[in-house]
């Protein structure tokens, strides 16, 4: 029996880049010759990494906008991914897939009641589409805090994976760990090995040959007390899903030799993180250092503020929070004054709602679940109010506030969603938040091009105006015809 294991974990992830206007994508130039990202990642990995069988080994997370971009795009490729976990549960009595926090938030930067529904829509995705509750939590970017943790934990949520840095303590990652939390509930980490994980991320040579990467870069990582004793020990690597193949060529290639060729012959039984802790539970515990991530040492400052991650000012992160985050107090104050009245519970009915957008239940049904005897006039007002409240939410995806400058189509995509927002909880309260909103926005500065948050905002509403008329015309022409 063998003591070596390798999970190779995958967090596949594309934001909400619909308009949230007119629902479609519009062109990107950069990804040519396809019409979008999208697409072109999907070409170049997640169809060749489905058709390849690789996530039949591998641990991964599909977040809830690519999966249904694919599911409407790529079928084919959609159940494809979805059948590899499902064929795990059935197999092993646990699935493969992790669930994701909605629209990517990063959670300790996020209120109480955002943490909650950020989770609570990602676990309704994911057992919206794989028929099954999900016992591993991928948090964005691997941003953790207690808070976010206790309700994980509370929701079901078994384990989840961090970054060894993350951990207050020194720990060995061959291994999980227990974390305590409150109320006597506990949740446990796996904390991926850096050294392997940076190598398949940033080494361009280290993922060239799976055979060498296996027999040299795997056995260096080994514990060799460990293994002296015959004790089990799992390494495992956790990078962006989209490495193999899309930020490095042919690597899914690299990912199926490793798979079905190179760990099974060096003696590494394949696994993923479910099915180990279903073996091979945490016998050590471990405390987490709070407001950490994978991918900033600098206490979640790259998506606030200025920060060494990046070259530049980020003080404009600051003030685009700044603007959200007053935005998004408004729009709930509305949302709990108009729909309160009408609701059994107007926090939980906004947990629920996700069931709306995964087409599991009709607006008219939903609304007669959860409303207590709505007048039908408030029915259109309160629908509004609710998909008000979806786009409140998608404004904060992280993206927004990863990279160096404002001007960028990230920033752009969040300004749209508040937009959409603000003309949602116009439409149905009469009240206009556009004008506060802008003034914050103000504030908020590229370093590059000089270009405000608001002259982004106002570019948002001209080109939803220039479809309109083309739109209007459209109609006229083929009327007069």
């Amino acid at each position: 029996m063998t003591t070596k294991f390798l999970s190779i974990h995958g967090h596949f992830y594309q934001p909400l880049r619909r308009d949230p206007f007119t629902g479609r994508i519009g062109h990107e130039p950069w990804a040519e010759p396809y019409h979008d990202f999208n697409e072109k990642i999907n070409a170049e990995c997640y169809r060749p990494n489905a058709e390849a069988g690789n996530f039949r080994h591998m641990s991964f997370n599909l977040g809830p906008t690519l999966a249904c971009w694919l599911e409407e795009k790529d079928p084919r490729t959609y159940e494809t991914i979805l059948a590899a976990d499902r064929e795990h549960n059935l197999r092993y009595g646990c699935g493969s897939a992790l669930a994701q926090a909605y629209n990517h938030a990063i959670l300790p930067l996020a209120s109480s009641r955002e943490k909650r529904i950020q989770i609570a829509w990602g676990i309704a995705d994911y057992q919206h589409r794989l028929g099954h509750a999900p016992e591993g939590f991928w948090l964005a970017e691997t941003a953790v805090d207690y808070a976010s943790l206790n309700i994980m934990a509370a929701m079901g949520i078994r384990f989840t994976i961090l970054a060894p840095w993350q951990a207050a303590t020194p720990v060995d990652p061959s291994e999980p760990y227990l974390v305590s939390l409150s109320g006597g509930r506990s949740i446990t980490v796996f904390f991926f090995d850096a050294s392997l994980s940076e190598a398949v991320s940033f080494n361009d040579e280290a993922t060239v040959n799976a055979d060498v990467f296996s027999a040299r870069l795997l056995a260096k990582q080994l514990n060799p007390q460990k293994l002296s004793r015959g004790e089990p020990q799992m390494l495992l690597v956790a990078t962006d899903g989209e490495t193999y193949g899309h930020h490095k060529c042919w690597r899914d290639k690299f990912l199926t030799h490793l798979f079905n060729v190179s760990a099974p012959r060096d003696g590494f039984e394949v696994i993923t993180l479910a099915r180990y802790l279903h073996l091979h539970p945490p016998a050590r515990e471990a405390l987490v250092e709070e407001d950490s991530s994978w991918s900033c040492h600098h206490g979640l400052k790259r998506w606030r503020d200025s920060c060494d991650c990046i070259v530049g000012s980020g003080s404009w992160k600051w003030h685009l929070r700044h603007a959200l985050t007053r935005l998004a107090a408004k729009v709930d104050a509305i949302y709990e004054l108009q729909a309160g009245p009408n609701l059994r519970d107007p926090w939980s009915t906004v947990e629920d709602y996700v069931e709306v957008k995964l087409g599991r239940v009709s607006p008219r049904a939903f609304l007669s679940a959860h409303s207590s005897g709505a007048p039908v006039e408030a029915c259109q007002a309160l629908l509004r109010l609710l998909e008000a409240q979806y786009y409140r939410h998608v404004m904060f995806t992280s993206c927004a506030f990863f990279f160096e400058d404002l001007d960028r189509i990230e920033p752009r995509n969040n300004i749209a969603f508040a937009a959409r927002a603000i003309a949602l909880i116009r439409s149905a309260s009469g009240i206009d938040l556009e004008e506060a909103f802008v003034s914050d926005l103000s504030a908020a500065r590229s370093w590059k091009t000089n270009r405000s948050g608001a002259d982004i905002y106002r570019e948002v509403k001209s080109q939803r105006r220039k479809r309109r008329e083309e739109a209007g015309a459209a109609t006229g022409s083929l009327t007069a015809a």
